[in-house]
This record gives structure tokens, sequence and C-alpha cells, in this order.
């Protein structure tokens, strides 16, 4: 995995409030859930080619990219796309088990990080975005099932 250009988010508080709020996750969530989460983040810059996360390893974060582009790859191949506004690291957060799969830079990342630690009690304190993260858990699994058959 690469080493990001990691800094604490006490600068551009109104910067990652914007891209809080274009997080479908997110979205429309009362100031003051949106001022905590903002308070939980870790901002990060990748450069393209860096492996922001990587398959089968046990980290517990849970990244949103606010601006560039990513690869998804399971096993080598890539599966998706991601950009900005979009999310990943849900699935190892939740369960605690190993990446499902690696993100790669494309090109400069911004990206805002949640540890897990921070992350599973908000999800437990705010039932909506837990219930969102279903939603998209299972837009995820749906789509890959379509591609199955």
């Amino acid at each position: 995995m690469a080493i990001s250009r990691r800094s604490n988010n006490n600068t551009g508080t109104a910067e990652l409030l914007e891209a809080l709020g274009r997080v479908a996750l997110f979205s429309g969530l009362p100031k003051k859930t949106m001022q905590q989460i903002a308070n939980m983040c870790h901002r990060h810059t990748f450069v393209a080619g860096d492996e922001i996360v990587t398959q089968g390893d046990r980290s517990g974060r849970f990244y949103m990219i606010v601006s560039g582009n990513a690869e998804v790859h399971v096993n080598g191949h890539v599966v998706n796309m991601l950009g900005p506004g979009q999310h990943f690291g849900e699935y190892a957060v939740i369960d605690r088990e190993p990446r499902t799969a690696s993100v790669t830079a494309t090109n400069d990342v911004l990206a805002y990080s949640l540890a897990s630690i921070t992350l599973r009690p908000l999800l437990k304190d705010e039932p909506e975005i837990t219930y969102r993260l279903l939603l998209n858990a299972c837009e995820r699994l749906r789509a890959m099932q379509s591609t199955l058959c």
C-alpha cells in the first residue's frame, strides 16, 4: 500500500463539509452530525499508481473520494471505477475481515477517511447512515450478480 500524504482535518473544514454533502451516504444529514463526522476524518492525497488499499489487508479505514479517480481490482482484474462523491472500505469496517479488493489511484486523488474505531459507533448512533450503507451494499451486490448471469 502506498504511503498517503495524510493530515488532520483542521484545515479545510468547509471543503470537507462540502465534500461530505456530495457523498450520498451523508448528504442531507443534520449539520451537527456532519460536523461530528468531519471532526473524525483524516485527509489523504495519492498520486497516480498509488495503491490506496490492498486486497487481503486487514486495515479498517473507510474512504470518500473528493477529487480524482481510482480503479477497483479484485484478483488483479479491474471491476469498477470510482470518482468524486464515491466511497469504499465499508465492508472491512463493518465485518473486520480482510479487504475484498484493491483500490489504486489512476490520477491525483484527494480522499478523506474514517477509522473503523470512529465509524462503527457512528453507525450505531445514526441509523440513517447505517440504512444508506446497507442500500449501497445491496446495490453493489445486485450489480455484481447481474454480471454473473
